[in-house]
């Protein structure tokens, strides 16, 4: 009776953590963890509503206590990784995040976010070497994968390393083409530097097409027509 009456508990926080209720889902979950202590699902979606609240500490705790031999005890550490790095705790999050990596040698999930980390933080070369090793251990990219090609040719590019970004991007673009970040950032990088202006024109005017409200889509546009 007791999970019966957590399960009813979570269910409500759940929906009402959809909305602007996020004091009420608050109270419910609260209510579901009380009737019911290991309940990691509803850990998650507690500590999800107290980084929104901008208490990150008590997210790291509540991280923490998801049981070691539940499903979602990695999940949780990832969560709580990316909890750290927004607490500035970044030595403890990247610490995290290779323990993690090194556990799972087969798993891109853990190096996927510490090359994101890295990259947040400007750490660029890390973050190469990080998605690097993620996209190593994937082996056959797919067409879900343009995303990872993506944030490492942001790393290359910003890391002033231009024909691997280039590399990425087009990669990127193979596997999935009509994606408007990646056509907007390979063809405003091209006409920064003078090259390939008719294709990038087109390239842009494609991102615009299919994200016409993104204003900094739309300024790449002026810019190659400038």
């Amino acid at each position: 009776a007791r999970e019966g009456a957590a399960e009813v508990f979570f269910n409500l926080a759940s929906t009402l953590s959809q909305g602007r209720s996020t004091d009420l889902a608050l109270i419910y979950i609260r209510f579901a963890l009380y009737l019911r202590p290991d309940f990691p699902i509803a850990q998650l979606l507690l500590g999800g509503l107290l980084e929104g609240l901008n208490r990150g500490d008590e997210a790291v705790a509540t991280y923490d206590a998801v049981s070691r031999t539940s499903p979602l005890y990695w999940a949780a550490r990832l969560r709580k990784a990316a909890a750290l790095d927004d607490l500035k705790r970044d030595d403890e999050a990247i610490a995290e995040l290779r323990g993690m990596a090194a556990e799972r040698p087969k798993d891109p999930d853990a190096p996927i976010r510490l090359g994101d980390l890295f990259r947040a933080n400007e750490r660029f070369e890390d973050a190469i070497a990080a998605y690097s090793e993620a996209i190593k251990r994937i082996g056959k990219l797919e067409k879900r994968h343009w995303s990872l090609l993506y944030a490492r040719g942001i790393a290359y590019e910003r890391a002033k390393r231009w024909p691997q970004a280039e590399a990425d991007f087009l990669h990127a673009l193979k596997l999935s083409p009509e994606q408007p970040y990646v056509l907007n950032y390979l063809g405003y990088s091209w006409v920064d530097k003078g090259l390939h202006l008719d294709k990038a024109k087109k390239m842009i005017r494609r991102a615009v097409e299919l994200r016409p409200n993104d204003g900094y889509i739309v300024d790449s546009l002026g810019w190659v027509l400038y």
